[in-house]
């Protein structure tokens, strides 16, 4: 029998390893402040609509000039917020199917908030991954797709500014991000 170089679980060994690299590399937060994130997330009634990359104003006004192409899937304001944190977003349902088997619809997403905060300038980044599940009566089919690092807006304490980080064409989804 081999013998393992620790006497952990694959899992620990990973999170170990990952602490041990948190804290030799250098990371310096600048801006020194904590955010919070608030998402959006919209699902089209037609696939031909198209949405703006930005969007200045509240919550309720964007969901004002989307309502008549768009519904709200997810609507969200995180707590506080610092860089490197995983953001969980989701919006599921659990139900048993008419074949006694556990399904699952929804969308479920973790989202990696960066802070690249100099002394000069606020640089915000987001990217991730999410899962959309549907079910049937014989189970959860699930999609998964990346979304790509997306810089985002400065937040700003006037106005907010609304970025779409993320769309999903064939599932129809529009993904929206503020920093307060």
């Amino acid at each position: 029998m081999k013998k393992r170089w620790l006497p952990f679980p694959r899992c620990s060994q990973f999170l170990l390893v990952s602490f041990l690299c948190s804290l030799v590399m250098p990371h310096q937060v600048f801006a020194g402040e904590v955010r919070q994130v608030n998402f959006v997330v919209f699902q089209k009634d037609h696939r031909d609509v198209n949405f703006e990359g930005l969007f200045t104003g509240s919550l309720g006004a964007l969901v004002t000039s989307v309502e008549k192409d768009a519904h709200i899937v997810i609507a969200l304001r995180t707590p506080e917020v610092k860089d490197r944190d995983i953001i969980n977003v989701q919006s599921d349902v659990l139900r048993m199917t008419s074949e006694n088997k556990l399904a699952n619809s929804g969308v479920n997403c973790r989202f990696f908030f960066n802070d690249d905060s100099d002394e000069d300038s606020l640089f915000y980044s987001i990217s991730g991954v999410c899962d959309v599940l549907d079910s049937d009566a014989k189970g959860t089919d699930k999609k998964q797709f990346l979304v790509k690092r997306t810089m985002l807006s400065d937040p700003s304490k006037v106005f907010n500014v609304w970025t779409k980080f993320h769309e999903d064409e064939g599932l129809g989804l529009v993904f929206y991000v503020d920093i307060d």
